[in-house]
């Protein structure tokens, strides 16, 4: 990290190059009238914005936008006179029905106010046109396009045969009937159980899917299942059918929203209340004031407020990072831990709110944070926000706060254990010819020795730790959830997986609903008010400021972030990965996150040998 004088030079510095090109500038006063438009292409982040890099910074590339700045920039904007509508433009837009659904109830509360939104689509996936029609008073869709209303599908892959033709055994315990999470490497087929769970995830998920559209568009479910039955659904008949308002091309879109709101309404690409006004580098008296403002909003706040904390990706002993592979966020336990402890000694925060969008992982790492997350909620209201996906260790989690919000379509439960090992020894002799010699000390040396299965003597002793991990795990939910449960926790955990609204019925979740309603409720708790400010906690580093002030200087452009790095260059050393790496690289990208989830959950077990996280569950896009 960098010292505060060389980062305070460096600013310095920076700010008088940006200087040394501004001429002369002239400022424009904003307009009467506004329309804020969000466009949705490409990945919907859970976590806020982070600084993007000097190398998007210098190529003036916008990262993708957060869950949370879309619905703060909805909610402000909701509250501003001057803001008369929304335009909503869906492109790739790549999100899941718990964040469409979030979105939809934001956008809702907009329009309750009397302002419309106007919507347009290039073309409609399954979720993107939920959202859509739970969220719009107008419908575009583009000429010569169609909505891709294919129904649900799931498709699990099973690589016991491919273990099997290479000489690699898999050696898996589990701890409940349910929990399949290393089915795939020991099975060819799913188990009933398995069945079982995926077929209930598919009910509840496909029949809010349903809801979400008859509601919005004031259609009978039946009339929308039939409309999926014969999808995809061509422009035209999408119109006929009622399922848009209009199909016409993005101008005449534009030409129709000009026309209601009048030739001086402003577009807005952003929109907050400490968004910074346009930057003319040809005014550097204008250029210093702005400077000046900015750099009094990088100064810490000292008004009461509330904290708030992600725990976003696999959760794994250590601090967070980021999957080599496919670049998604590994909730590291020593950062969150870090971060629970600061939201506890900060006197300022009042409450907290803790967003957990995490399948699980580390067994280790979630306790380090069910313990820390433990000790804050008994000294300050803690509330729990479940994502996309909350289940296992991700619910582990969850299970201290005070009261935990799911969406309807979230994925949680998963209570259960599992355990193993990969023996490698057939491959390498009989397979390639290398032989290996192993020298050991201890009679249970070799317990995780990967050139043999378990003994009778090992494998009692490694199903005797999980039983241990499994019944601490029970008496967590049962210490936290208590009368809240409406069965007996035997029959809901097993591994059991469940959506949000399943949860709610269960007594696992108290309240269907999102961030914005979790933070809501941690405002009012607190007694503050709802202008309060939000910590995001970890604090942010002196560079990470800096990159914020630099992005803010340097613009935003309407181009995705299209800095990659090569997954095989930042490889940690897992023999697994590495040579896996070429084959996952080259598959379909369906294909590509099945073999991606179930890798993450061999790399756990490589580790630690004994993991809390969810089977592969259905990718509804």
């Amino acid at each position: 990290m960098l010292k505060a004088p060389r980062s305070k030079a460096l600013v310095i510095l920076v700010i008088a190059a940006i200087v040394g090109l501004a001429t002369s500038a002239l400022a424009a006063d904003p307009p009467a009238k506004k329309l804020l438009r969000i466009r949705l292409s490409g990945p919907v982040l859970e976590s806020p914005d982070n600084p993007a890099g000097l190398f998007a910074l210098l190529g003036n590339q916008q990262p993708p936008r957060s869950l949370h700045h879309w619905l703060k920039s909805i909610r402000d904007a909701q509250n501003d006179s001057s803001v008369r509508g929304i335009l909503l433009i869906i492109e790739d837009a790549e999100l899941s029905l718990a964040q469409a659904e979030e979105l939809s109830r934001a956008l809702g509360e907009f329009r309750g106010k009397g302002k419309p939104v106007h919507t347009f689509m290039d073309y409609g996936t399954n979720v993107s046109y939920a959202l859509a029609a739970a969220s719009s008073d107008h419908i575009t869709l583009a000429e010569n396009s169609e909505l891709a209303l294919f129904g649900l599908y799931a498709e699990a892959m099973y690589f016991k045969g491919l273990l099997d033709k290479i000489g690699v055994q898999a050696d898996m315990l589990h701890c409940g009937a349910y929990k399949s999470a290393l089915e795939p490497f020991t099975r060819t087929e799913p188990s009933k159980e398995a069945a079982e769970n995926i077929n209930w995830l598919l009910d509840g998920i496909y029949a809010r899917w349903i809801e979400m559209i008859a509601k919005g568009r004031n259609l009978s479910p039946d009339v929308v299942r039939q409309a999926i039955d014969n999808g995809p659904i061509p422009a035209e008949a999408a119109l006929k059918a009622r399922l848009v308002d209009d199909v016409s091309s993005f101008e005449a879109f534009r030409k129709r929203v000009s026309k209601e709101f009048g030739p001086n309404v402003e577009v807005m690409k952003r929109y907050s209340k400490d968004v910074t006004e346009e930057i003319d580098f040809n005014n550097p008296f204008a250029m210093f004031s702005l400077i000046g403002s900015m750099m009094k909003g990088l100064a810490e706040p000292t008004d009461p407020g509330i904290g708030l904390i992600y725990i976003d990706g696999g959760i794994m002993v250590g601090r967070s990072d980021t999957d080599p592979f496919s670049g998604d966020s590994v909730a590291g336990s020593t950062t969150i831990r870090g971060a629970l402890q600061q939201a506890l000694d900060d006197e300022k925060i009042r409450a907290v709110v803790v967003r957990v969008n995490s399948p699980g992982g580390s067994a280790i790492a979630s306790d380090i944070i069910y313990d820390a997350a433990r000790r804050l909620g008994a000294a300050k209201p803690l509330f729990v926000s479940m994502g996309s996906v909350a289940g296992s260790g991700g619910y582990y989690v969850s299970i201290p706060g005070d009261t935990i919000y799911a969406e309807a379509s979230t994925i949680t439960g998963s209570i259960g254990v599992v355990g193993g090992k990969l023996v490698w020894k057939n491959l390498f002799e009989e397979k390639l010819g290398i032989t290996s010699t192993e020298f050991t000390r201890g009679q249970r040396a070799g317990l995780f020795s990967p050139n043999r299965a378990w003994s009778d003597d090992e494998r009692a002793y490694m199903q005797e730790y999980m039983d241990r991990v499994y019944v601490q795990f029970k008496g967590r939910v049962s210490d936290s959830r208590g009368e809240r449960l409406k069965k007996n926790l035997e029959d809901i955990a097993g591994g059991r997986v469940y959506t949000g609204q399943q949860a709610l019925e269960l007594g696992l979740v108290d309240k269907i609903g999102g961030l914005r309603e979790a933070l809501d409720a941690a405002i009012s708790k607190a007694g503050l008010p709802r202008d309060c400010p939000v910590y995001q906690l970890p604090k942010a580093s002196e560079m990470e400021q800096f990159l914020r002030l630099l992005q803010a200087l340097s613009g935003q452009s309407d181009k995705r972030d299209e800095f990659e790095v090569s997954a095989t260059a930042v490889l940690r050393g897992d023999p697994l990965l590495r040579a896996a790496a070429p084959l996952i690289q080259s598959a379909a990208p369906a294909k590509l996150r099945d073999m991606l989830r179930a890798l993450r959950g061999l790399a756990i077990l490589e580790r630690e040998r004994v993991g809390m996280f969810l089977p592969v569950v259905p990718d509804f896009r």
